[in-house]
């Protein structure tokens, strides 16, 4: 009987070290660690809706769909004019301020920052997909014209950043550091800043 007894609380005590080992390590990512997917708001480049779903507390998946800014590495409309305006003929003289959409989609790995609960950073990569439309206007010899200009962009993303997990509600706060180097239509290398939050589910 006491052999018995030794053995259920010995039982006892190791699952109660084991409950307790597992919520010591989740403990850094708050009381949202199960978290499932959470969308919210992003402001940056480009700036709209973003949408999460977390692979457990060390990966994610991340969409991001909006309007792009050209914060940093603005698009490059002499590109455009040399090869599409220039060589027939025309002569350039203004444009309007771009208008597009954008499409990022992007795998990361998630880290703890110890010792402060609920701080992470997270780096990975991705595709992004973008379009850019605005009018040129122009001179042809006989008179000033306008035409609209529309172009796709696609290339791939490399980002960094950090999360915050409020401990006591279902909400996170990030700030990112997206480089999309662009391959289609104007090539080249953006610099993409981004803050936000989203309700976490």
């Amino acid at each position: 009987m006491k052999k018995h007894l030794f053995l259920l609380a010995l039982l006892v005590l190791c699952i109660s070290t084991s409950y307790g080992q597992k919520k010591s390590v989740g403990s850094n990512v708050g009381t949202n660690a199960e978290k499932n997917m959470a969308i919210g708001i992003r402001l940056g480049d480009p700036t709209g809706v973003t949408f999460k779903k977390y692979l457990g507390t060390k990966a994610a998946l991340e969409f991001n769909a909006g309007i792009p800014t050209f914060l940093f590495g603005g698009y490059d409309y002499a590109y455009d004019y040399d090869h599409h305006y220039y060589q027939n003929g025309y002569y350039g003289y203004g444009h309007d301020r771009p208008f597009g959409v954008a499409f990022q989609a992007h795998y990361t790995r998630l880290f703890d920052i110890r010792p402060v609960t609920g701080l992470q950073w997270y780096a990975g990569g991705g595709l992004q997909l973008r379009t850019i439309s605005y009018k040129y206007y122009y001179y042809d010899g006989y008179g000033y014209h306008n035409d609209r200009a529309t172009y796709v962009q696609f290339g791939i993303d490399a980002l960094g950043g950090a999360e915050y997990t409020f401990k006591d509600a279902p909400f996170s706060v990030f700030a990112d550091l997206n480089f999309y180097v662009n391959f289609v239509n104007n090539p080249g290398l953006y610099v993409q800043p981004g803050v936000g939050g989203r309700f976490n589910f």
